[in-house]
């Protein structure tokens, strides 16, 4: 059975149109979704694209669709059978190979919703587009060892998360680190802040502005300090997610989502074979932001300072560890 990138590659191949004429040209994917999704290219421009079938009643028109680099999402002028039809099309300069990827990832996000439920598949639809917006954004390109580092941290407080009785809908949801939240995780009205190292001793935490700890606004804020080592018998970063993927199989909605942040994080299932180191947890402590903590934000510096990037040495704090199920309690999820 051919790939379902294969098959897209094949129906955009197949169009083709009279010389002069303009206008879309499609062909019907996905069979068990009658004519809603469709591979086109729109004339004269030729640019192959994702048109998308949606009932007219789920989309806003005030609904900010996604553009990045080398593809845009545009409304099309023609309502067939009720429906309202948007477009992923490849930019002129946009490279191919990964925009055929990206749609091919777009339909099996769709496919995943396994519902018929159109509210469902234009979320899906939306939401795997955006994250490929910030994938893109960031250079589609493997993680660099410092990102990937904290990618794994941020991984594993959400698996922790799902392991004292987070729901998963409610974990996934509040991951918002991948989509350049200033916290990685926005839960109720505080926020976990996620800072990991593969030191052998002490530990020193980056932050990243006067806002980040500070807690006039979002309360209560906690930094939750993962220690790893690397060893043979620990998890690449692959298996990580592989293993989140597995529990959340049950949840075909939540994994979704959740395979949209990892993408926005800057990882691809195709760049795996590019990450080789095995951590393996040593410590996870989770540490109150209150009115002691050393930091800096906007109410304790000197008039005048309106941004900074500082360090804490986090080793000497570590006694005061009140662990994640406390922190999810003292945050009201649990």
């Amino acid at each position: 059975m051919a790939k379902l990138i294969d098959e897209i590659q094949l129906a955009w191949n197949s169009i083709q149109t009279a010389q002069g004429t303009s206008g879309w040209n499609t062909v019907a994917v996905l069979p068990n979704h009658p004519g809603r999704f469709r591979a086109g290219r729109n004339f004269p421009d030729q640019c192959e694209a994702l048109l998308a079938g949606f009932r007219k009643s789920e989309i806003s028109r005030n609904e900010k669709l996604p553009e990045g680099l080398g593809f845009h999402v545009t409304r099309v002028n023609s309502e067939q059978d009720g429906l309202v039809w948007l477009a992923l099309t490849r930019s002129p300069n946009g490279n191919l190979e990964l925009f055929s990827a990206m749609v091919s990832d777009v339909l099996q996000a769709i496919l995943a919703t396994d519902t018929g439920d159109h509210s469902r598949e234009l979320r899906a639809f939306l939401g795997r587009i955006r994250a490929w917006q910030e994938f893109m954004r960031k250079g589609a390109v493997p993680l660099s060892a410092e990102n990937e580092v904290g990618l794994v941290g941020e991984l594993t407080v959400l698996e922790k998360m799902l392991e004292v009785g987070l729901a998963p809908e409610t974990a996934i949801g509040a991951w918002s680190g991948p989509l350049d939240g200033l916290r990685d995780f926005e839960l109720g009205f505080g926020a976990i802040e996620v800072k990991t190292t593969i030191a052998s001793a002490g530990m020193v935490a980056k932050i990243g502005s006067l806002e980040q700890l500070d807690d006039t606004n979002c309360k209560p804020i906690f930094l939750g300090t993962v220690k790893y080592a690397l060893i043979e018998s620990g998890q690449t970063l692959p298996d990580k997610i592989s293993a989140i993927r597995t529990r959340l199989e049950s949840h075909p909605i939540t994994l979704s989502e959740f395979n949209d942040r990892v993408l926005a994080a800057g990882y691809m299932t195709a760049h795996a074979s590019k990450y080789h180191r095995r951590f393996s947890l040593r410590e996870l402590a989770m540490l109150e932001v209150g009115e002691n903590f050393p930091r800096l934000m906007h109410g304790n510096v000197t008039p005048g300072v309106i941004s900074a990037r500082y360090e804490i040495n986090i080793e000497p704090l570590l006694s005061q560890d009140i662990g994640l199920a406390t922190a999810l309690k003292k945050l009201e999820m649990i």
